[in-house]
């Protein structure tokens, strides 16, 4: 057995990059690195979640305490906190947009150029909000139909509910539409080709 494989075996299980460049093979780097806190960090999405959540933590411990220490539950609570949970989902979805936080597949860049790599970034980007646009026709297409739907223990309609799904849709096609205009992914795609070309000049 070969004595350099015994001292280094991660080098023979990492994957060859194209070209046996090995900084081509991570061009883009996912991992978000750790910093302190500020301010800066935070938008108008977190204090929506935060105000939401504690609000649905308040009705969770009220349907609690009156259905386990006072033996009489509130038949609201339930429902409300149903809505108020799918409220934070959404809200909290802005949020993954805003950050790039939301579950992906980071494998095949690794294996590509970077150039290809910035490409195909971007062109996920564009496909996110594409589908972000789409979703939200489709919440404003439905969103009077669901006026006419009460909440069983509330008098009020079932639209303030979608109108609340409508508005994080709004607020997450605006964060992906700015990140699709402003990420360089394609201007590094367009400066990595050019760079290739310049390289392969006699």
């Amino acid at each position: 057995m070969n004595r350099n494989s015994l001292e280094s075996p991660d080098e023979s299980l990492s994957p060859p990059a194209p070209g046996g460049d090995e900084d081509a093979m991570v061009a883009i780097d996912f991992e978000e690195e750790d910093r302190p806190f500020s301010w800066r960090d935070y938008g108008l999405e977190d204090g929506l979640v935060f105000v939401v959540f504690w609000s649905m933590a308040g009705v969770v411990f009220i349907q609690f305490f009156t259905r386990y220490v006072l033996g009489s539950p509130l038949g609201w609570t339930e429902e409300v906190a149903r809505y108020l949970l799918i409220c934070v989902g959404f809200l909290a979805a802005t949020i993954g947009v805003r950050k790039r936080s939301h579950i992906r597949i980071d494998l095949v860049h690794r294996y590509l150029t970077p150039p290809l790599t910035a490409l195909l970034v971007w062109l996920v980007d564009v496909g996110q909000l594409v589908y972000f646009i789409t979703l939200g026709w489709v919440t404003w297409k439905i969103l009077p139909l669901m006026g006419a739907q009460k909440m069983t223990s509330l008098a009020m309609g079932m639209d303030v509910l979608y109108g609340v799904v409508l508005f994080s849709i709004v607020v997450m096609v605006l964060r992906q539409a700015w990140q699709v205009a402003t990420r360089h992914s394609l201007r590094s795609c367009r400066k990595g080709s050019g760079s290739d070309a310049q390289g392969t000049r006699p």
